[in-house]
């Protein structure tokens, strides 16, 4: 049986967090919002060695016995997966049995209580503007939120919503569109609201607190230009950096083999090395935030890798799917989707040490998370995903509400 642990990681500071995406068609680089699962697994893995005095600090790595091999220590503690392919079949981790996917962690400061958990709003959720009010900077008063009404249409067979051009086989273009989904982190009660949505008379639960621009406080710097590591002179660029609003922080449910695998203590996370404060407290199931949230009580269940992970065909009676995190598909397209919303389609990589090199992993297809999947009837990927990999790290979750409208 696994022990449930609540992992909060809290910035000192500023935090970076690249992604294929980081650089657009300019000098201007912009950091994730959210740390990969992959990143997740690494500060774990390495805060584990660190604190069994297994880790190399220079290198990042387990340290090596006297024949070079990695000891039998660091296979029991972190398992023997290298995560340099995500469809390997080895999925060892050791200690760490499963990894939900990450979320942001509101609790304030001094308390002990944690006050609850946020996640971003599904793609089918946008602003309730005022028709005549404005804010004082001249933009639309915001009275709440509200699901995207649309015409369904069918094009080659599949129906799809996209903001984007046409992208290949699986999405097509539909009609562009001003309601973008709504820049907002939504917690318990929305999250319950969202569940039992069932009419256009039913409402959505918000409060202005919870806008992603006053929990993610942008904050650009400049920056130097690195090739191998090294600087290139005269090239510099835009760093669009982030901070946590002071009661936030980012969080997982990790379940653990045993108890106290993990303490307290200091960590590096993303390419830029942002310092973090990770603490980890063993989970009481039973407590509200964790027994009600509709999301997060889905985390508890060590067997519970959401409704749809792409690893066997499933059948669904007129409802939808969003994607709690990044779904990552390999050479495959979607077979029984109705109709679709996904604000983008990316290439998901991450970093891996090769013979004391950093490396980029494999390349992957992906659609983020809030992405969301109407569907009625039989649903299944075209090639089916065997590694168990993906699921245990907190890829690939998604979870089934009503239509709603």
């Amino acid at each position: 049986m696994s022990i449930p642990y609540l992992i909060k990681f809290k910035p000192y500071g500023r935090f970076y967090f690249g992604t294929p995406q980081s650089f657009g068609e300019s000098f201007y680089a912009i950091s994730s919002m959210f740390p990969t699962q992959t990143t997740i697994l690494g500060t774990l893995r390495a805060a584990i060695l660190q604190q069994n005095d297994l880790l190399d600090l220079e290198k990042r790595k387990p340290k090596l016995d006297a024949k070079n091999n990695i000891p039998d220590e660091v296979k029991q503690l972190t398992g023997t997966s290298k995560i340099t392919n995500l469809f390997d079949e080895d999925d060892n981790l050791g200690k760490i049995l499963k990894i939900s996917p990450v979320f942001i962690v509101r609790q304030g400061k001094g308390s002990e209580c944690v006050e609850d958990f946020l996640l971003p709003v599904p793609s089918d959720v946008i602003f309730d503007y005022d028709e005549v009010e404005k804010e004082k900077d001249g933009t639309p008063k915001i009275n709440g939120l509200k699901l995207l009404e649309f015409k369904e249409q069918n094009i080659g067979g599949i129906k799809v919503y996209s903001r984007n051009k046409t992208l290949e086989k699986l999405f097509s273009l539909e009609k562009r569109t001003k309601d973008y989904t709504a820049d907002y982190l939504g917690g318990i009660k929305f999250w319950q609201s969202y569940s039992n949505y069932k009419s256009s008379q039913d409402k959505l639960d918000y409060h202005f607190t919870y806008l992603t621009k006053n929990i993610f406080l942008s904050d650009s710097q400049p920056g130097i230009a690195r090739e191998k590591r090294k600087t290139i002179e005269e090239h510099f660029y835009t760093k669009n950096d982030f901070r946590l609003a002071d009661e936030y922080s980012f969080g997982v449910i990790v379940h653990f083999g045993e108890e106290n695998i993990l303490q307290d203590c200091d960590v590096i996370m993303g390419g830029e090395k942002s310092l973090f404060r990770l603490t980890a407290k063993k989970i009481n199931t039973s407590s509200y935030f964790y027994s009600e949230h509709p999301i997060i009580k889905r985390f508890i269940n060590e067997n519970d890798f959401g409704d749809f992970d792409g690893s066997s065909e499933v059948t669904f009676n007129n409802c939808k799917l969003v994607a709690i995190s990044p779904f990552i598909y390999q050479e495959s397209e979607f077979d029984g989707i109705d109709y679709a919303i996904i604000n983008e389609i990316y290439v998901h990589r991450n970093i891996v040490m090769d013979n004391d090199k950093r490396e980029k992993s494999n390349s992957y297809s992906a659609i983020p998370y809030g992405s969301v999947l109407f569907v009625n009837g039989k649903l299944s990927l075209t090639n089916k995903i065997a590694s168990k990999l993906l699921k245990k790290i907190g890829y690939n979750f998604l979870i089934k509400f009503n239509r709603g409208v």
